[in-house]
Order: structure tokens, then C-alpha cells, then sequence
């Protein structure tokens, strides 16, 4: 018999997938289910209990939930999923992979949060030859992460890194884990290096220190009732700041959330919604326990998946493996969740190999006091741009749960239907891809900008007449009609081309549009990346709603495309500095050159010009930054509410819609805006204030 530390790693095979979207459910609340392999496709209809519907409603709303026997709800879902269209088109797909040489790949694209919730891993058809894709190297199992393009495997010529990370009170969880992985660590395949009782700081110095290919998080995951994931660290580490922390892990392949130890008689939700945020270019993997293990038996898991992907196997296969494991010991195996990107296969590609370094299991790293990163991730509607690269038949969703959900039986239908309250669920679409634009209209070299408030019975005429500008070049930068009454004490961003009389200038910046537009303005922070820039588009898309997007100029830089599409469908685009700087702590000439480099950088990528609106990053300013603002040719803007305080913001605006009528929304480019979003609008509209642009509001 072969000794376990003369393993070997499972042949590595083509792969053909097999693409199944449960999903979303319609107005009549049924649910689609679309196969489809190789050109081919199938269409059917999922049938599930009401009980099961109730399971994941309960697992995401009012937290872990026992269940009685979890394979017989495996046996549910395999009877519901695999209807007579899937199976045909499945069974065929797997004769013909078998034919060519290749295997199957079935991965599930659950576009329901409630339908998400459940454990899929466990999904069987038979009884008396029992058919659980998740146990078969010829039908791996997994679920489709976020739409991205992972790294190309990393060359591994030293043994494979595992960081092992417990909250206070799990140090024995990587007792266990050491314990599983003594074959591979003696055979010099791993190299294991464990953080007991961590804590955020530790776990960032632990990052950067070891420079880990696995990180496996033993630790308990909240969602907590305010809707935010954390996890339960030696201070608690909310789940937007553990993907922070692992932005600059540049080996990471893999994260493994075990989430706290149970008997696998409960649905914990938590792991697996923090584990699908955490995917991305970088990261092509996950790993979270949705039904909570032993320690033991989550450590012979773990061990054995790790080893296999320490000898090249691909994540899925190796995830079987640990699988099969699980199964000999009890109905264990639909405990692990795996979710990847499109195209992942194998993380590491073993080479000749280097001496491992010198070990010590359990050494504790130092404690280095670290600045908590504060900013809270409240779930919502999470929606990814597909991948231009991708067939439509490649294009997955993260599921992850909307803020609020209530569900109700339809009459018409017998299946029940999600209704959202307040804050919708959105289904992802693709974003397409931006028409060529119109050359904007050039206007006159001006020699310096100002701004002018505007007095009661003043025209453009005037205005121009004494300022020492022009009508039509005044219209086309404030994208007003030249013709058009002016609303008093209105700002208006003045392009002086000649010497004229004093503006009335502006002191501070401008926190409200028209108080009697019936509009309110929706406004975006943009500095961080594109995918939720896109997930926003596409919830102001599916409203037929515009807004305006205060744009950094290092990120139009590096997301050109993205930049390109905000004009593109009808937003506006608008400055907000080059580097996000505090103003308040830079000079006139580094002011001017943040406003500069970033119009040069919008007008070069887009096409269009960010003047005049501008807002400072962090809200920071002083009357000497507004002054050098204005003198740029800019308006800079406030804010009514922002993220945090919109939602008190609404419930006044419901009580009293003249209170917010002409009103400015800031909010940031996170993914909790994409599903913020259409409630918004929604309880705007509901009380007869429209949502628009800036330019819109401030008519």
C-alpha cells in the first residue's frame, strides 16, 4: 500500500463545463433553470418544496438553522434540478467529454438568494445507485464566483505555503490541521505556518511576512443584524477589510473559510457569502463550510485538498478528493463549498523544488498595532460586469443576499416570489460595450474661469456682457438652454475670455440643487476599481435613471474602458481630483495640477470635459481650495446625505418630499451601492421626486 506521503496527484484531464443558472425568479415567482454544454442547451422549470424555499429564507435572514437530514434535502434538490431536459443534456455531455478524453465540470449559477442559501454540495439523484455529482472526479461540483479573469498558475518550486489563521479559542483547530498535514509537510510538499488567537494586525504582518498560497481562516463568520459579514477575530474584522488586507497577498490562490465547529446539522450562510466577496482577479478560489464540521474532520479535508494542490491537481479534483474523505466518515461531504472564476483549473504548477525553510508549527508572529480599517460592507445585491472575453454562456453571479427580503405564496403560481423591502435584489446583466462619441462642441481659449451666483431678473446676455464672457460658450459648459429663464442664486461656472466686472464668487461649495425641481440628484465617488462601477451602471440602467460619476484621473487611468461607458450610456462625468488628496493639506500649485491632469486624463479617455463640477475628497476643504477650484473653471459640490445617512435621509424625504426636493446624494462605488440603488429610486419616485443628474437637479 502506498504510504500518504508518497502521493499522487490526480490526472489532469480536459475539461468540458457544464453550466447550470437557477434563476431568478419571475413575476409570477417561477424559477428557470438553463443548462447548457458545448453550444447546447436545455431549459426547464425548478420545482421545490416550501420547506426548502423556507430553509434558505431562514439561513439568510434569522441566521444558522438545524436541518433534521441533510441528505434527504440533497435527494430534494437532486430530484428538483435534474429534470428529464437537464439529465438528457447532461448524460449526453458526459459521454461525449468521455469519448474526447475529458471530464465534466457541473457548475451552478444560483441567481436566487434564497435558492443560493441551500446545500447544493449534497444534491443526489438514485436510490439504489446513488449518483452525488459532488463525490465524482468525472462531475466535479463547484459554484460560479464572480466574473473575472484569474492569474495563470503560479510555478511553485518551493513547497506550498499554507497560513493558517485561528480566532482566540480555536488553536486547537490548527493543532488539527498540523496534525493532517505532518505526510506532506515531511515529504516537503507543504509548508505550514500557523497564527493562533490572531487579530486583524497580526493576520496583515502574517501576510506580508510569509507570502502564503493558501490561507486558511479558522475562525467564526457573524452576519450581524445590521446586515454586515465579520469575522471573529481577536477584535472583530469586517469582511471589506479582510479583502483589503488580501489585495496585496500577490501569491494567494486559495482561501479556506472553516467558519466555527458543529455536528453538520446546521446551514451557516455567513462563510459562504463572506467567501464569495473575497474572489477576484487575484484570488480565483474559495473555499467556506456551510454546514460547520469537527475540527478533526475539517483539518483531513483541508489536508488532503491542499496536498493534492501542492502536486498540481486542479481545485475542483482536489476538492473531491477531500470530499470523498469526508464521505467515508459520515454524510460530511457537502460541508465544503467551493467557488472560482471562469477558466480556473489549476492554481499551482508544481516545478523542480527548493529546500523547504526551516519550520517551527504554531510560531505566534508579532503583535504590530495596526489602524482598524472602519468602513462597514452592508450586504445588498451584489452584481459583477461579465467578462468581455466570455461567451454568454460563461457569465456567472456572485449570490449574495439583499439587505431586506420577505416572501409571500402567489396565488396564481404555487411558488413563492421574492419581494423587496425596502432595497430590491438585482439581477446582473451585461454591461455593452460604449458606442463611439460625438466630439464635444469647442469652445473659445477662455484666459480664466470664475463663478457667479445668480440675482433675481439676471440673463445669460447680462451675465456675459458684464463678466467679460460669452453666452453660448456659459450654455455649453453649464449644460443649461441659452434661452432658458436662470433660477436666482444658482451658480454658474464662467469662462472669462476677456477683462469685465467681478463675480459674485463662491465661498464654499454648493450642497443643494433646485429647491422646487422635483429632483433629486444622484451622485458617485469613484476612486477604487470597476467592478462595482459597472454593477451600478447596471442598476441605473434597469431604473432608466442617469447620474453623475466624480471620477479620480488615476482611475480613469486604469480603468479606461470603464471611464468610457459612464459617458457612454447618458451619465455625466465630473472631477474629483487626480490622487484623492486632502485639499486642506496641499498647495495652490499641487491643487491646480490634481484638477488639471484629471480633466486632460477624462477628456483624452472619454472624450468629454469633467467641467464645472467637482466635489474635494473626504468632503475636506478650505475657503483658499474653493477659491483655486473655482478659478479651474469648476462648481464644487457637497452633499445632502451620504452613504451612511441616506437611508434616514429617505425616511424623512418620504415624511416631507419639499424638505428634500433638489437634494444631492453622495454615494461611493462599493457593492452595497449597486444594491442600494434601486430602492432609492424606487421610494424617490414613490413620493414624486425623480432621480437624475446633478446637471438635471440643478436647473
Amino acid at each position: 500500500m502506498r504510504s500518504a506521503s508518497d502521493r499522487t496527484a490526480i490526472k489532469t484531464m480536459p475539461v468540458v463545463v457544464f453550466h447550470i443558472a437557477i434563476g431568478p425568479l419571475d413575476d409570477d415567482g417561477r424559477c428557470p433553470v438553463r443548462a447548457r454544454v458545448n453550444g447546447r442547451a436545455a431549459v426547464s422549470e425548478l420545482h421545490l418544496a416550501g420547506s426548502l424555499f423556507d430553509l434558505g429564507h431562514q439561513a439568510l435572514h434569522a441566521g444558522a438553522q438545524r436541518i433534521a437530514n441533510i441528505p434527504d434535502v440533497g435527494r430534494a434538490l437532486g430530484r428538483a434540478l435534474f429534470t428529464l431536459p437537464i439529465r438528457t443534456l447532461l448524460l449526453d455531455a458526459a459521454r461525449s467529454a468521455a469519448a474526447d478524453g475529458a471530464r465534466l465540470q457541473v457548475r451552478l449559477q444560483i441567481n436566487t438568494p434564497e435558492l443560493a442559501a441551500l446545500p447544493w454540495e449534497y444534491l443526489s439523484l438514485g436510490s439504489t445507485h446513488v449518483w452525488t455529482p459532488a463525490l465524482r472526479a468525472d462531475y466535479a461540483l463547484v459554484r460560479a464566483g464572480r466574473c473575472v479573469s484569474p492569474p495563470q498558475s503560479l510555478p511553485l518550486r518551493e513547497p506550498l505555503r499554507v497560513l493558517a489563521i485561528a480566532s482566540p479559542g480555536n488553536a486547537h483547530c490548527l493543532d488539527a490541521l498540523e496534525r493532517a498535514l505532518t505526510p506532506g509537510i515531511r515529504a516537503a510538499r507543504i509548508d505550514l505556518r500557523s497564527v493562533p488567537d490572531a487579530s486583524p494586525s497580526t493576520l496583515q504582518r502574517a501576510l506580508v511576512e510569509e507570502m502564503p498560497h493558501v490561507l486558511h481562516l479558522a475562525a467564526r463568520v457573524v452576519l450581524t443584524p445590521d446586515r454586515r459579514l465579520e469575522l471573529d477575530l481577536s477584535g472583530a474584522l469586517d469582511a471589506g477589510d479582510l479583502v483589503d488586507l488580501l489585495a496585496d497577498a500577490a501569491n494567494l490562490r486559495l482561501a479556506t473559510l472553516t467558519g466555527g465547529e458543529g455536528d453538520r446539522r446546521a446551514l451557516d450562510i455567513a462563510p459562504m457569502l463572506c467567501a464569495a466577496l473575497l474572489i477576484d482577479e487575484r484570488l480565483p478560489a474559495t473555499i467556506a463550510f456551510g454546514t460547520p464540521l469537527p475540527a478533526d474532520h475539517t483539518a483531513r479535508f483541508a489536508a488532503l485538498c491542499y496536498d493534492q494542490l501542492a502536486m498540481g491537481a486542479p481545485v475542483d479534483l482536489a476538492v473531491t478528493v477531500g470530499r470523498v474523505a469526508l464521505a467515508r466518515i459520515g454524510d460530511l461531504w457537502g460541508a465544503p463549498v467551493l467557488r472560482v472564476a471562469p477558466d480556473t483549473g489549476v492554481l499551482f504548477q508544481p516545478l523542480p523544488r527548493r529546500a523547504a525553510r526551516p519550520r517551527s508549527a504554531n510560531r505566534p508572529l508579532p503583535f504590530v498595532a495596526a489602524t482598524a480599517v472602519g468602513v462597514a460592507l452592508i450586504l445588498g445585491g451584489y452584481l459583477f460586469r461579465p467578462s468581455p472575453s466570455l461567451p454568454p454562456e460563461a457569465t456567472y453571479a456572485r449570490q449574495v443576499t439583499p439587505p431586506t427580503v420577505r416572501v409571500r405564496e402567489t396565488p396564481t403560481s404555487g411558488h413563492p416570489s421574492i419581494l423587496a423591502a425596502p432595497l430590491s435584489f438585482i439581477a446582473p446583466s451585461a454591461t455593452p460595450t460604449p458606442s463611439p462619441l460625438p466630439s464635444p462642441t469647442p469652445l473659445p481659449a477662455p484666459i480664466g474661469y470664475t463663478v457667479h451666483r445668480v440675482a433675481a431678473g439676471e440673463t445669460l446676455d447680462g451675465i456675459a456682457a458684464r463678466l467679460g464672457s460669452d453666452t453660448a460658450a456659459i450654455a455649453a459648459l453649464n449644460a443649461i438652454d441659452a434661452d432658458a429663464p436662470l433660477r436666482p442664486e444658482r451658480a454658474l461656472a464662467i469662462p472669462l475670455f476677456h477683462p469685465g466686472e467681478a463675480a459674485s464668487g463662491l465661498t464654499e461649495p454648493v450642497r443643494r440643487g433646485n429647491p422646487a425641481s422635483g429632483k433629486v440628484a444622484l451622485t458617485f465617488d469613484i476612486e477604487i476599481d470597476d467592478t462595482t462601477l459597472y454593477a451600478i451602471l447596471d442598476a441605473l440602467r434597469q431604473r432608466q435613471v442617469k447620474g453623475t460619476f466624480f471620477v479620480t484621473g488615476n482611475w480613469v487611468k486604469r480603468f479606461p474602458d470603464a471611464a468610457r461607458a459612464i459617458v457612454a450610456e447618458g451619465n455625466e462625468i465630473a472631477n474629483h481630483s487626480l490622487t484623492h488628496p486632502y485639499f486642506s493639506r496641499i498647495g495652490l500649485d499641487g491643487m491646480a495640477n490634481e484638477l488639471r491632469e484629471t480633466d486632460r486624463i477624462v477628456l483624452e479617455v472619454t472624450g468629454r470635459s469633467t467641467r464645472p463640477h467637482f466635489r474635494f475628497p473626504y468632503g475636506d476643504y478650505t475657503a483658499q481650495a474653493v477659491a483655486a477650484v473655482v478659478a479651474e473653471g469648476y462648481i464644487p459640490y457637497h452633499w445632502s446625505a451620504d452613504d451612511r445617512a441616506i437611508p434616514a435621509w429617505l425616511d424623512r424625504a418620504v415624511a416631507d418630499p419639499a424638505w428634500a426636493d433638489g437634494g444631492i446624494l453622495l454615494m461611493h462605488g462599493r457593492s452595497s451601492t449597486a444594491g442600494m440603488l434601486p430602492g432609492i429610486i424606487d421610494r424617490l419616485r414613490a413620493v414624486g421626486l425623480e432621480p437624475t443628474t446633478l446637471s438635471e437637479t440643478l436647473r
